[in-house]
């Protein structure tokens, strides 16, 4: 009867340290759940408030993303052309240095084919219509979203998940789809 018990207890051990490994894997990224977005994403935080880069940090570094930060415009872009390896996204911040900042990062981003595919989400604290008299109306800037400040965490996290995925290959209209 006490070896049926210590066998019990060893499988739920066994069981347990199974559960740990995994789960300390998935943390890493080094396995991957079907259907979601690699979470060891590189992400470029690019704003001047550090209160806002600390706390962004932290809610990207519990779900295991890589963060490189930068507080300028300037040194965002050197960052960017900097890196081997580029970040898959960027959060940017449009007032920094001088006012329009971000949105010049953004253009020079799409203008430059080594970083134009990397999707930008542009954060910011100017929602109301005196502050959108500042920008140009008649320039398309090129974001995958727009954020207003104070951003809630399930927001954000939920704008870089749609920004990170692939959007899925359509079949072009006139073709016919397979039943």
């Amino acid at each position: 009867m006490l070896t049926v018990e210590i066998i019990g207890v060893l499988t739920l051990l066994v069981g347990l340290v199974i559960y740990a490994m995994v789960r300390t894997q998935l943390q890493r990224r080094k396995l991957s759940v079907p259907g979601q977005v690699d979470q060891a994403a590189r992400i470029l935080i690019v704003d001047d408030d550090p209160d806002f880069v600390k706390i962004t940090k932290k809610i990207l570094d519990t779900q295991g993303y890589e963060i490189l930060t930068a507080s300028s415009g300037s040194e965002a872009l050197g960052v960017l052309r900097g890196s081997r390896v580029k970040p898959d996204l960027v959060l940017l911040d449009i007032m920094m240095d001088y006012i329009t900042d971000g949105l010049d990062v953004s253009t020079a981003m799409q203008r430059d084919p080594g970083l134009k595919e990397i999707p930008v989400i542009m954060v910011t604290s100017l929602t109301g219509v005196k502050s959108q008299e500042i920008f140009p109306s008649d320039e398309h800037v090129a974001v995958n979203a727009w954020l207003s400040k104070p951003v809630q965490p399930n927001q954000l996290l939920k704008a870089i998940q749609n920004a990170l995925t692939p959007a899925p290959e359509r079949v072009p209209a006139g073709v016919p789809v397979a039943s």
